[in-house]
């Protein structure tokens, strides 16, 4: 059975590295930062990420973080937004907001499209080889 010793992302503690990236002590310290930031947005639903960063002592960066990674969610808190890291518009889950999101999918569609019509193999009857008996 191997070990994994690693260093955590914030602390740089070395530490036995089981799921996350970061020392079971930072992990009990960003989870005290997301029950105080919970308690807050439960007596303050309207309050903007810049309010809880004051309100909370978490940093805006840790705060959107929080977002990011999907741990801490806000479907009360209309006012909790960022910026969407393509295009600037105000978003309140992931990286980007959902116009980004839906083009980057299409995107990704367009070109999976085009690299499978590429690597296809010619036919000379268009209509051979598609029913259930056929052997191409």
């Amino acid at each position: 059975m191997t070990v994994a010793i690693a260093n955590c992302r914030r602390c740089g503690r070395l530490f036995n590295r089981v799921g996350r990236d970061i020392c079971p002590q930072c992990v009990k310290d960003e989870d005290e930062k997301l029950a105080t930031i919970r308690a807050y947005l439960r007596q303050h639903p309207l309050a903007n990420i810049y309010e809880v960063a004051n309100g909370t002592d978490v940093t805006y960066d840790e705060i959107v973080q929080f977002i990011r990674d999907g741990r801490l969610l806000l479907r009360n808190n209309p006012n909790m937004v960022y910026p969407c890291e393509r295009c600037g518009t105000p978003t309140q889950s992931g990286r980007l907001c959902a116009n980004c999101a839906k083009e980057m999918a299409e995107g990704i569609k367009r070109e999976a499209n085009q690299v499978a019509k590429s690597q296809a193999p010619p036919h000379s009857d268009p209509g051979r080889g598609k029913g259930y008996y056929s052997r191409s």
